[in-house]
């Protein structure tokens, strides 16, 4: 790795540590100044969005960036626009069959089994999450062509940056925070953040009504179908820390909730140097593999593992040490010294493996990468659920040890035999 490349991915680990920083921020404020029951909601509220966002563009994340990545200079304004309009009609496709299944939220016994949604807390999560997923498509298309700081920027720091000063000013205001107001907060950031990006692009929304018999349509039927199956591997890769943001508030309640969702957020800041690098190098690694350059990219492979996991055992090492300094912050009353450690642990074979499957989706692998993340994700989460109905939180937590220990190892072994020149 060469002192630009290491540049690179040192400049957008910056960029990506802030982000984080100002995630975790945002949480602990979250978790310090609202009541337990209102930020218990936020998070729920707020996780939710997370996880729509992302189904709702369903794989479209990396055949956006390995298409990008591999058009020459001149098509690429061409491909930008057309994979726009394809992101707009992915994701409104999603849209609407949201908003039709959160009409059953008007029947009270379909809501009180949900968490209590209401409609019209559904809708704005589906305006929220409509309008994150659309900015990240666009976001994905700078990452294609090498402008890494600029989608770092949109994918990870201008909203929950807004967001953090949004939340700010209601406290130097003296107005109560409740979860409804700060997720209406969080909604208008996003579409303010929308409009900005989409307005650099030609309109998609009018595209969208003559793109119907283009002579492209081929490329584009490609497109989706490669997505629908990196839609299923996204899926399969998040599911198991999604189902615990899903079943920790049933099952331990509010409180509880609380501290996981913070110790879940400190846990993450490990996996910074596994984004950087993911971040900087996807696309290097689908031009690789396109060019048949595989010694270099086993090269760039072996590199990026050992960077990943000496930087999360020291990342590890550090938040630990702070630990209770972050916890007492928050005003975390549940002890989470156990769970936070699990959690870490789990990060760092989580960072392992998601180097392993970009790599294995730039190598447009995806029917692999499919079947293990789903069967072993699947498993992953019974047990989650298994442990958490009999044992404390810690323990369940394990669950995410094992899946991702048993990734880190098959995929690790799938991407050495397929880069074998």
């Amino acid at each position: 790795m060469n002192l630009q490349r290491l540049a690179a991915v040192l400049n957008t680990l910056v960029l990506r540590g802030a982000g984080a920083g100002v995630a975790v921020l945002f949480a602990v404020l979250v978790s310090r100044y609202l009541e337990t029951r209102d930020a218990a909601r936020f998070f729920l509220l707020f996780n939710i969005s997370v996880i729509a966002a992302v189904c709702y563009r369903w794989g479209l994340d990396e055949v956006i960036i390995r298409r990008v990545a591999s058009a020459s200079t001149f098509e690429v304004p061409t491909l930008r626009t057309r994979l726009i309009v394809l992101s707009h009609r992915r994701v409104l496709t999603w849209t609407g069959l949201s908003l039709i299944l959160s009409l059953g939220l008007l029947q009270p016994k379909i809501s009180s089994a949900l968490y209590g949604f209401t409609f019209t807390e559904a809708l704005g999560l589906t305006v929220a999450s409509t309008l994150i997923a659309l900015s990240a498509c666009a976001a994905r298309v700078y990452q294609g062509e090498g402008r890494t700081n600029l989608a770092t920027f949109l994918l990870n720091i201008v909203v929950p940056l807004f967001s953090l000063f949004g939340l700010l000013l209601l406290m130097a205001g003296g107005w109560r925070a409740s979860a409804e107001k700060l997720f209406l907060l969080y909604t208008v950031i996003a579409f303010f953040v929308y409009l900005s990006v989409i307005a650099t692009y030609r309109s998609p929304l009018s595209v969208l009504t003559r793109w119907v018999n283009s002579p492209d349509a081929a490329d584009r039927r490609t497109d989706s179908r490669a997505a629908n199956k990196l839609g299923g591997v996204v899926m399969a890769q998040q599911i198991l820390g999604w189902a615990a943001l899903l079943v920790v508030p049933t099952i331990y309640g509010a409180e509880l909730y609380k501290g996981f969702v913070v110790a879940q957020k400190i846990s993450t800041l490990i996996s910074l140097v596994m984004l950087a690098i993911n971040f900087t190098f996807s696309s290097r690694f689908a031009a690789l593999h396109a060019e048949r350059k595989f010694n270099e990219l086993r090269r760039f492979i072996k590199i990026s593992f050992f960077a990943i996991l000496g930087a999360s055992i020291l990342a590890s090492i550090a938040i630990l040490l702070l630990r209770d300094q972050v916890f007492a912050f928050a005003r975390v009353e549940k002890n989470m010294d156990a769970t936070l450690v699990v959690l870490l642990f789990s990060q760092v074979l989580f960072s392992v493996a998601s180097l392993f499957s970009v790599v294995l989706s730039m190598c447009r692998d995806e029917n692999f990468l499919l079947i293990s993340q789903g069967a072993i994700n699947f498993v992953g989460v019974l047990v989650f659920f298994c442990l958490s109905y009999f044992f404390a939180i810690e323990i369940a937590c394990v669950s995410f040890v094992l899946g991702y220990l048993a990734l880190s190892l098959i995929l690790g072994v799938r991407v050495r035999n397929i880069t074998v020149a």
